[in-house]
């Protein structure tokens, strides 16, 4: 990066001030990073909207984010009071003017003065003639790893390249990237933020971020670092889904980046706007939010919370929720001797949700799956033996077979008395179609399962047995839960 006082400029602004001849109105790029910090200026502008920002706000926001970073100069250490950006400062600018190498050896005054040079906007008196790389504007100048997060994933490190002058950016948009880390959750050598192309929700949450870490700045000691939970990020993205009060109109990133020397990094989770909207509706639909706490409670495991791992399989790995919760209520039911956990009615309606709105499944098939969940605990209820219900569980388990059970019990369908108004045909060729044909069909073999225990319970159905026909069911739901949990 060009030394920014060999340009033959008379010398620098008032810091924070615009520079003459350049705008300063801030536009929203394709960059999250950009983005995220042009709505964390907005916030600290107080200002409706990035756009919005008035000169005199831009210049006093700039101004304030350089003093925050002056007042580092006179701790020894970042682990001294007050210590929080410098500290943040090895995560984000490494090796700047805030952490040289020999900032031990300067006095608080040098300190100063280096700072100020690094942050004063002197170069945006330049016209390089190039186009700022985010919003295409001119440029004022070069910047490196020194000065910006990095940028883009591992694959591309934000190191500047021999011969290469850095990236050319406008002073709006530097300044955008310089308030990226108020937007952000800054810990354990991470920087952590939630983008989304839903303006409006990024503003929020945004607001929200500035908030937090302005309230972390004012600590006079700075906060010993506690042991952080499994999961936290995707469960700090999936409190604020929840706690937003519009639709959500697009998917919700999470960024997670690292721009120290120890180690770059930039990972990126999407959720998706369906499974975002979701998790919105289950504080505002009477219906889901009854069954929230108890789907939430069959994602737990030894090591990791529900909930944080509701918001990790939301990021990660959709279906393994309804499998997961499966997998719950079937270690539940062997450690009852076999009878079906009550919990299983409260999540009727917020399942069938989930699949219909986040799995994409269709209403009237979820319907049919009901149906067919019906005929087989009227089938598997007959009596209280344990065995067929075992069975059942045995095949419709992965490396079971389903099909040649169901072969089996449409020859008893046909014999055996059948409940009123119910189908003839055991097994229809539309929900054979789905158990054994469609893309998602080991999800629609779990939501049978799932609706077949529901059907058992609403039956009043209690399995009974010789204590080897007992210990033989709990062996059987036990090895099928360890199963889905393996998958999960």
């Amino acid at each position: 990066m060009p030394d920014s006082d060999g340009q033959g400029n008379s010398g620098p602004p008032e810091r924070g001030s615009a520079p003459e001849g350049h705008g300063v109105s801030v536009v929203l790029t394709s960059s999250p990073l950009q983005r995220i910090g042009a709505f964390a200026l907005a916030a600290l502008a107080k200002s409706s909207s990035p756009e919005l920002i008035t000169p005199a706000a831009f210049a006093a926001v700039t101004d304030r984010m350089t003093r925050d970073l002056l007042r580092t100069s006179e701790l020894a250490k970042a682990a001294d009071p007050g210590g929080f950006w410098l500290s943040a400062s090895y995560l984000l600018w490494p090796n700047s003017k805030i952490n040289p190498t020999a900032r031990g050896r300067q006095s608080p005054q040098e300190r100063r003065e280096q700072i100020s040079a690094w942050r004063t906007p002197q170069a945006a008196l330049r016209r390089l003639g190039v186009p700022c790389a985010y919003c295409g504007r001119e440029a004022c100048d070069w910047f490196g790893k020194v000065d910006i997060p990095l940028g883009a994933s591992v694959a591309y490190r934000n190191t500047t390249a021999p011969g290469h002058q850095g990236t050319a950016l406008c002073f709006p948009c530097v300044s955008c990237l310089w308030a990226f880390p108020y937007g952000a959750a800054l810990s354990g050598g991470r920087a952590a933020a939630i983008h989304s192309w839903d303006d409006e929700f990024l503003a929020r949450v945004t607001r929200s971020a500035v908030q937090q870490t302005l309230e972390r700045t004012a600590i006079a000691a700075p906060v010993k670092g506690a042991k952080k939970s499994p999961y936290a990020r995707e469960l700090a993205v999936l409190t604020a889904v929840r706690g937003y009060g519009r639709r959500i109109t697009a998917p919700v990133e999470l960024l997670v980046l690292s721009n120290s020397n120890k180690e770059q990094v930039l990972v990126t989770q999407e959720m998706s706007q369906p499974i975002a909207e979701w998790l919105r509706s289950t504080v505002r639909d009477a219906d889901r939010r009854g069954g929230y706490a108890a789907l939430a409670a069959t994602q737990a495991t030894k090591q990791v919370p529900g909930e944080a791992y509701l918001a990790k399989r939301a990021f990660a790995r959709p279906a393994h929720v309804l499998s997961a919760a499966v997998a719950n209520l079937l270690t539940r039911a062997a450690a009852s001797q076999g009878a079906v956990p009550p919990e299983v009615a409260s999540l009727h309606a917020i399942v069938h949700s989930y699949c219909i709105e986040v799995l994409t499944m269709d209403e009237k098939d979820v319907e049919r799956i009901t149906l067919l969940a019906g005929r087989l605990a009227a089938l598997l209820g007959q009596d209280s033996r344990p065995g067929p219900f075992r069975d059942f569980i045995r095949a419709n388990s992965r490396g079971g077979n389903l099909y040649s059970w169901f072969r089996s019990r449409a020859v008893e369908w046909q014999l055996l008395p059948r409940p009123e108004g119910t189908e003839p045909v055991l097994l229809p060729v539309r929900d054979y179609r789905l158990l054994f044909e469609d893309e998602r069909s080991w999800s629609w073999r779990r939501l049978l399962t799932f609706a077949v225990l529901e059907a058992l319970a609403n039956n009043g159905w209690q399995p009974k047995g010789s204590t080897e026909e007992m210990r033989e069911l709990q062996d059987e739901l036990s090895d099928s839960a360890d199963t889905d949990h393996d998958e999960n």
